[in-house]
């Protein structure tokens, strides 16, 4: 089996970028950016864009696409979601994606909008609608994948998400993107355990996994001074998503791609190194 390649994410920062520069050019096996971070106002390509088309160009590495604004939940294809796929065949015909994966959850419903994807009740219903914006998303980029949310709360028993995961991946015909981080903060803040929930997915329709870092909530948010993992991509790679993936490479037969990510903004002068050395890992556990 090839082994699967090394991504890297990019943000439109200049700040961001110079920072991960030396590792983009000297271990990147492609890049993977989100569309959105690069649109103005009803889709159309913001002030970044034109830039992204020239890193893009300049690194001649392939990218793959990452979207978290489609809201694959959301019934039917309404006025938003045809400027937002539309966009996003632009965007095709502009960075030639290799695969294009989104985000789970829905983040819209009568005209109100959440910041992040919400969690779905794992009924029947919610997996027909996710299937068929899969499949409209798979009608402009031909391989298309979503990526497991991080439910702070759930509408069923967290621990039987995978099986709504996979029949997703089998209405749709679609693969999934596997975030090792999100499974670690979701299973360590409502009490599942990891190996539990990993073994339950089908990793056959694995194509990309994600890892990353992250912090701890603030004890004063909550009234029970009760502290949460966040999925905030702000720090170097825990050990127990280390140890999720050392467990998931061989297991993961159609596995295409590893990305490390991190949040522009998050990355300090002195957080360079753990970076670096966190990209270096990866590398050596993919060759």
């Amino acid at each position: 089996m090839t082994p699967p390649l090394l991504g890297l994410n990019v943000a439109p920062d200049a700040v961001f970028l110079s920072r991960t520069r030396r590792m983009l050019e000297e271990e990147a096996d492609f890049l993977e950016i989100t569309p959105e971070t690069l649109w103005a106002a009803g889709c159309a390509p913001g002030p970044h864009w034109d830039d992204m088309v020239a890193l893009v160009a300049k690194s001649a590495l392939p990218v793959v696409g990452h979207g978290v604004g489609l809201s694959l939940g959301t019934p039917g294809i309404d006025a938003r979601a045809e400027r937002w796929l539309a966009a996003i065949r632009r965007d095709h015909a502009a960075f030639h994606f290799l695969w294009y994966s989104e985000h789970f959850g829905f983040a819209g419903a009568d005209n109100a909008w959440a910041a992040l994807p919400l969690p779905l009740p794992p009924t029947d219903e919610a997996v027909q609608s996710v299937a068929a914006r899969l499949r409209r998303l798979r009608d402009i980029v031909p391989t298309v994948a979503f990526e497991n949310n991080v439910g702070y709360a759930t509408l069923g028993a967290p621990s039987s998400e995978p099986v709504f995961i996979n029949a997703i991946c089998s209405a749709a015909e679609c693969g999934l993107l596997l975030d090792l981080h999100n499974v670690h903060v979701q299973c360590d803040n409502l009490g599942v355990p990891t190996d539990a929930y990993l073994a339950a997915l089908d990793l056959s329709n694995v194509i990309e996994i994600h890892v990353s870092g992250g912090s701890i909530s603030d004890p004063r948010w909550l009234a029970s001074g009760r502290t949460m993992r966040l999925d905030s991509h702000d720090g170097p790679v825990p050990p127990e998503v280390w140890t999720s993936l050392a467990w998931a490479l061989p297991r993961c037969p159609n596995l295409r791609g590893v990305v490390l990510e991190r949040i522009d903004g998050s990355l300090g002068e002195a957080d360079i190194p753990a970076h670096e050395a966190d990209v270096r890992r990866l590398r050596e556990m993919l060759c």
